[in-house]
């Protein structure tokens, strides 16, 4: 998993596959939930939990070789079409879009991000996530649109 920058927390089969790259926790909440609706409709879903950003960059996107210390561990195209590879990918992140920056380079499908707009007071994480269009309504909508 950090090896590789992400891992995959659930995997279900179906007719096409949308992949929802995921940064953070919280985010989880209504990418659990589209997904399960989105598998009720025949919809195969992956959720991958990006726990390492840099690895999954490709060598020649950073300046590794430059430094003192240099870190070559990407990850390789292979193992990047089995983590993010299908048919669609939504990148979700409670925080800021940069950190899907990697896997939205490097992919060759259909994608979308959903991330911080902008940050709001609110009684619940859920209200918050709502304000910001991070919710299972969207995210599934978003990815039969996608999908079509």
């Amino acid at each position: 998993g950090l090896r590789d920058g992400a891992v995959v927390l659930q995997e279900v089969a179906g007719d096409q596959t949308v992949v929802f790259a995921v940064v953070g926790d919280m985010p989880l909440i209504p990418v659990f939930e589209a997904a399960a609706y989105l598998e009720t409709e025949g919809i195969g879903v992956r959720i991958v939990s990006v726990i390492n950003p840099r690895r999954l960059y490709r060598s020649q996107d950073t300046g590794w070789d430059t430094c003192s210390e240099a870190d070559g561990g990407f990850l390789d195209d292979a193992g990047f079409e089995k983590l993010f590879g299908g048919d669609a990918l939504i990148g979700v992140t409670g925080g800021a879009s940069l950190m899907l920056e990697p896997i939205m380079l490097r992919s060759q499908v259909k994608r979308d991000t959903f991330a911080w707009r902008r940050g709001e007071t609110a009684s619940s994480a859920g209200q918050v996530m709502a304000f910001n269009g991070i919710t299972a309504e969207t995210l599934k909508g978003r990815a039969i649109g996608l999908l079509n």
